[in-house]
């Protein structure tokens, strides 16, 4: 009967403790959370990139170019896209540029300054540039968290922060001598225009059409314009 009775008292005293580890509160960490506002669908985006263009199209009369790698312009340079809706979205962005003209020296007469004849000879541009666009996505369905095929419609501008003309000419030695004008009056001190950029994922065709003048014209010199056009792949760091 002692038994009996002892473990009728253990039974009384264990049921509170057994209520006691009862779950108070319980939640789901996932609902809880609060939506993501960044990534590449998300309201706010923002990723690095570098992008290659050669110059396409012809200059003006006595201001021949060559064509190819010789003449091209490369960029590196942050982006910051703002959706506003699955299918539009603005981009903001802040690049150093640098745009390469190679004057050709065998395809007749150059005009001044310019005129004389070298080994070789390029017009150089270091450039800090803002850029402004307009992005449309494609697509009917809601594309999840990617960024998808788009349509960049672009306005860029910025200081030229160096500007040279140098030139290569052969010595009697057999040597070489290189001649750099550093900021020369002809030379323009601010470069912008309009483009286009046609993507999807992280690569994308480009291409810019400079509106501003790359050389300055005066009272007394009126150069030729290079080549306006740059088309080129742009490759984004997501």
């Amino acid at each position: 009967m002692t038994n009996k009775y002892q473990w009728l008292l253990a039974a009384c005293l264990a049921a509170p403790a057994a209520h006691a580890q009862q779950v108070l509160l319980q939640t789901n960490v996932a609902q809880d959370t609060l939506p993501p506002r960044t990534g590449p669908n998300r309201r706010y985006f923002g990723h690095l990139y570098a992008s290659y263009g050669l110059v396409a199209g012809g200059s003006g009369a006595g201001l021949p170019l060559r064509h190819g790698f010789a003449s091209s312009e490369t960029q590196v340079g942050g982006r910051l896209k703002w959706r506003v809706s699955d299918h539009l979205a603005f981009t903001t962005d802040l690049r150093y540029a640098y745009l390469r003209y190679a004057l050709a020296q065998d395809a007749g007469p150059k005009a001044t300054p310019f005129a004389a004849l070298h080994a070789a000879e390029t017009l150089t541009y270091h450039q800090l540039q803002g850029e402004l666009g307009l992005r449309l996505n494609a697509g009917l369905r809601p594309r999840g968290n990617v960024v998808g095929t788009y349509l960049d419609l672009l306005a860029y501008g910025g200081p030229a922060l160096a500007a040279n003309h140098t030139t290569i000419d052969k010595d009697t030695g057999q040597g070489q001598v290189e001649t750099t004008r550093h900021a020369p009056p002809y030379l323009a001190r601010w470069l912008g225009g309009v483009g286009v950029r046609l993507g999807s994922g992280a690569f994308a065709l480009v291409g810019r059409y400079r509106l501003s003048p790359a050389l300055r014209t005066t009272e007394t010199l009126r150069p030729p314009e290079p080549s306006r056009f740059v088309v080129g792949l742009e490759i984004g760091w997501f």
